[in-house]
Formats: C-alpha cells, sequence, structure tokens
C-alpha cells in the first residue's frame, strides 16, 4: 500500500496556529487592553481574520464579507484610510466601491467590506486585504484570504529567454517548454510571435490539449538580418484564466566583420573584342554594314583606348578566321572585313557555342593563341537576324567563358539582333527577336542592340561597352543594406548589387571612368556552420 502523502493546507495550518497564537498572547500579558493614548481614543477591530473561498474552477466565483468596527469610546472616531488587497494572487478584488473604502467610524460602529475570488491560477493562491487607519496601535490590520484553483494553468520556460548572439545571415533557436501546472486540461488554442527577428518552428497542429503535468515544446529560431540588440515575445492563448500569456526573448546580431574594396580603373586598359557575325544568306547586308562601320568603331575604341585585341570567329570549331588583330597589325581594317563575311558552318545561327568554343582555344599552342588576356575585358559581340540556336542554354555557354576567364567583371557579351520580344523590320529586311542573346547580355550587363537600327550609333555603343568597367566583383559576401561606395572619394550612387555574381554594377550613367579609384565598403555575412 502506498504511504499517504503528508500535506497541510494553509488554512488546516490557520485553524491550528491561530488559537495557539492567541492564548500564547494571553499568557504572555500581550493581550489589547486600550489605546496606548488613554481609552478615548478609538480602537480598530476586524472579523474575521481570515476569509477561506474554497476551492473553484474555471470561471466560477465566490463573495465573502469581514467587517471593520470601531470598538472605542462612543465619542471617539476612527478614520479609515483605505482597503486594499496586498500578495501575489491577483484572483481576490475589493467589491466594495471604492469611494466607501475611505470611512469614518464613530464609536460602537461598523461597516462591511466585500471581497470576491476568481481564480487566476491552479492550486492554493494566497492573498491578504488591508486595512489602514488611524488606530495609533494597530493601523494596519490584515485580513488572510485563501481560495484554490481548479483550472488550467500554463508556465512558459524559460522565461525570459536569452539566445545570446548570432551572425547576421545566420541563425540560433532554442526550445520552450509549455507545461500545463494547473489541475484541469490546458487547450492552447493560438501560438504567434512578434518583435525582432525571431520565428516559430516545429509548432504543434492546434488546437492542442495538455493534461495536468503535461507539456510540450516550441522552437524559437533568430536569424538576425541587422546588428544589434533585438526583443521579441511569445504570446500563447489558451482557456486558462490569464487568456494569453506571453514570454520574452531577447539576442543580439553581429556582423561577420567590416570590409573594404579598392578597385583602380586603368588608363589605355586591355581590351580584347571578339566578334561572331551570322554567316546565313539574310545576313550579307548586315556584314558588310558591319564592316563599312569597322573603322568609325576603332575610331570610338581609341577614345579609350588603343591597346585593343580584336578576332572575329565564324566557324563551328572556334577558330579565328582573322587572325589576332591590333592596332600595330597591317591592314587590320581590310582583313576585319574579309573576315566578317566568310566561314560559317552548322552553328552559324548559334553564336554562343561558337564563341565559348574560340575562348576555350585561348592557351598556349591553340588556334586562338596569343588573344586572351588576364586583366583585359573579354568583349563578345554577336550579330545576327535569328534567334540564338545553340544545342543547351545560353548560361551553359556564358558561365563556360566565365570560368575560363576566371573573373565575372570581367567578361561582357553583346549582341546586335532583332529585339526581344517582337524583332523589327526596316528597309525590306527583318529579323526574329533575338532570344538567348538578349539573355546573355543581360546577364553580363552588355549591350542589346537592334539589328535594324543606324550601324554608326551601333558601333559607337559597342566601342564604349569593350572598355568602360561598370561591374566589379567584392571579395567577401556582402549585407546588402550596408554597401557604400565612393569614386575617388565622393560618395557615388547609381549602382546596383547583384547577388548572383557578387559584384557592383554601375549605371551607364554613373559609369567610373580611366584612373578612378573605386572604394566599396560593407558589412560581411558570416559563413554559417
Amino acid at each position: 500500500m502506498a504511504k499517504p502523502e503528508a500535506t497541510v493546507t494553509r488554512s488546516a495550518l490557520y485553524a491550528v496556529l491561530l488559537p495557539l497564537l492567541a492564548a500564547c498572547v494571553q499568557d504572555q500579558g500581550f493581550g489589547k487592553t486600550g489605546d496606548a493614548y488613554g481609552a478615548e481614543g478609538p480602537d480598530i477591530e476586524v472579523t474575521p481574520m481570515q476569509l477561506d473561498f474554497g476551492s473553484l474552477g474555471a470561471g466560477d466565483a465566490a463573495t465573502q464579507t469581514f467587517t471593520v468596527s470601531n470598538v472605542g469610546p462612543e465619542e471617539s472616531v476612527l478614520e479609515v484610510s483605505e482597503v486594499t488587497i496586498g500578495g501575489a494572487a491577483g484572483g481576490f478584488t475589493i467589491l466594495t466601491p471604492v469611494e466607501a473604502l475611505t470611512f469614518s467610524l464613530p464609536g460602537g460602529t461598523s461597516t462591511d467590506i466585500e471581497v470576491a475570488f476568481t481564480p487566476e491560477g491552479a492550486n492554493e493562491q494566497i492573498a491578504e486585504a488591508i486595512v489602514a487607519s488611524d488606530d495609533e496601535d494597530e493601523k494596519r490590520v490584515t485580513v488572510d484570504l485563501l481560495g484554490e484553483g481548479r483550472v488550467p494553468e500554463l508556465e512558459i520556460s524559460p522565461d525570459p529567454l536569452d539566445l545570446g548572439t548570432a551572425y547576421v545571415g545566420c541563425d540560433k533557436d532554442h526550445d520552450i517548454t509549455l507545461t500545463n501546472v494547473g489541475t484541469d486540461d490546458l487547450v492552447i488554442s493560438a501560438i504567434g510571435h512578434t518583435g525582432g527577428d525571431f520565428a516559430l518552428t516545429d509548432l504543434n497542429v492546434l488546437p492542442l490539449t495538455l493534461a495536468p503535468a503535461e507539456a510540450t515544446t516550441v522552437n524559437v529560431r533568430f536569424v538576425p538580418l541587422t546588428e544589434g540588440e533585438q526583443v521579441g515575445e511569445l504570446s500563447v492563448t489558451s482557456n486558462e484564466p490569464v487568456g494569453t500569456r506571453v514570454s520574452e526573448q531577447t539576442a543580439e546580431g553581429r556582423y561577420a566583420g567590416e570590409y573594404e574594396d579598392t578597385f583602380e580603373v586603368p588608363v589605355n586598359p586591355p581590351a580584347d573584342i571578339l566578334f561572331f557575325v551570322d554567316q546565313s544568306c539574310s545576313m550579307d547586308d548586315d556584314a558588310r554594314s558591319l564592316a563599312s562601320n569597322f573603322s568609325a568603331f576603332i575610331t570610338n575604341l581609341s577614345v579609350y583606348t588603343t591597346n585593343w585585341h580584336i578576332m572575329v570567329v565564324n566557324d563551328d570549331d572556334g577558330c579565328n578566321n582573322s587572325g589576332v588583330l591590333t592596332s600595330a597589325s597591317a591592314n587590320y581594317e581590310d582583313r576585319f572585313t574579309e573576315a566578317v563575311s566568310r566561314g560559317g558552318g552548322n552553328y552559324t545561327e548559334a553564336g554562343l557555342i561558337v564563341t565559348s568554343t574560340a575562348v576555350d582555344q585561348t592557351d598556349s599552342g591553340d588556334c586562338n593563341d596569343n588573344f586572351l588576356r588576364s586583366t583585359a575585358i573579354l568583349h563578345i559581340v554577336m550579330v545576327s537576324d535569328e534567334p540564338e540556336q545553340s544545342p543547351r542554354g545560353w548560361n551553359t555557354y556564358v558561365n563556360q567563358v566565365i570560368a575560363k576567364k576566371g573573373d565575372a567583371s570581367l567578361v561582357k557579351f553583346s549582341a546586335v539582333a532583332g529585339p526581344d520580344p517582337g524583332g523589327c523590320t526596316s528597309g525590306g529586311n527583318s529579323a526574329a527577336a533575338g532570344t538567348g542573346y538578349s539573355e546573355a547580355v543581360a546577364y553580363t550587363a552588355g549591350e542589346f542592340l537592334s539589328i535594324c537600327s543606324n550601324w554608326s550609333t551601333s558601333v559607337e555603343a559597342l566601342a564604349t561597352a569593350s572598355v568602360a568597367m561598370s561591374t566589379f566583383e567584392l571579395t567577401r559576401t556582402p549585407v546588402p543594406e550596408t554597401i557604400a561606395v565612393t569614386v575617388n572619394g565622393a560618395s557615388r550612387t547609381g549602382w546596383t548589387y547583384d547577388a548572383t555574381t557578387n559584384s557592383i554594377e554601375f549605371d551607364e550613367a554613373a559609369q567610373p571612368e580611366e584612373g578612378d579609384t573605386i572604394v566599396v565598403s560593407y558589412a560581411g555575412l558570416a559563413s554559417c556552420d
């Protein structure tokens, strides 16, 4: 047989102790014999000294009264200044109107104070009613208030919770335990979180019922987006008398570090320019137009640099049919004119596979040896009146070129083709939309020019794009909101951050010029475990 538990309630303890205490006071001569200032003063008496409201369930309420009396002489007046509730339990309230809690009692008179109990928590609850008066030897008299709640009660632990420090871009989480410490079933109907960069994970399906002593957990995750201390609140709504209980979570976000990348825009910068021209019959006029404007292209290019390499690649094998042309090459204009109208093959309408094959063959001993330079911008210009028709997607070939070059910021694809969508028509000639080409151009911040437009304008734009440095790859991954850019020490706008290439890209109107110093400062994201 189980040994019975030895428990003594507060009310039972009072029942045993109070008579003993009273007898002790009488035996020692401590009983109250009158006012310390003589028999003429007021003398307070409060009865009973304890109110026990018993055990109540959720939504139940009970009321009881105690009496405040002036047992002093008839001519005395007791001034009661206030009657309040003290103690931790919030389920006890005084029903007597506030204005009636400050009153005067002539000798021999009394008044009743009404107290209500509605359990706000489970198990035994204790408080006290405090009567303050001008009785010289008993200025404060207390009435013990006892009650017990047969209700559910939620405990959130830990509360508060400090998750510590997490790097911006990383996360930190912690389980919070929800326990029913009450004496009836707890039904949780809602769980939420507000404030800070916190989120709840692994939530149970609601509503959720917890029997007495049963517990569940919720996971709070902190994913800081900014640096600094943050505070959030978990709220749990249930059928406990409190209704919605909240707990606090704190954490701190921290940047992995502060970084600064510096870029120098070279004077007379090197430029490696590769031309591909579709050799289908409908392109004859366009090839001639490009050739006739090549001189204008070189004139525009020379404004920025004379340090250029140019070659034309039209054949399936990716080998050039012009040689590697430089400003020192003999008859380079004639050689270019001949090359743009010669060659072709099965891939004549597939400029991306031809040009990527050409770039792959730039090592020593390859057919395009001495073309590609490590510090030069690689500008690939593709001319066609048809969509791009390489066997694989455009990104396969663009990324192949970037991998060979080793620096995405030094790779640029441009196209002279039919606008996407819709294409174009001019002077009896037409061009289909240059899909595939347009995506490659957008991905590398190149120039997409209509093949139906004025060629003199087109070659000017292509010359500028061959040397203009508009993209600068960062050494670390930044928190985008922290990026600041200066050019020659002055703050510069007109740029965007491209997360796919981890680069700063300047708008056309904001592009740096030769000799400029660009400084990009930013807070870095951490490498999360």
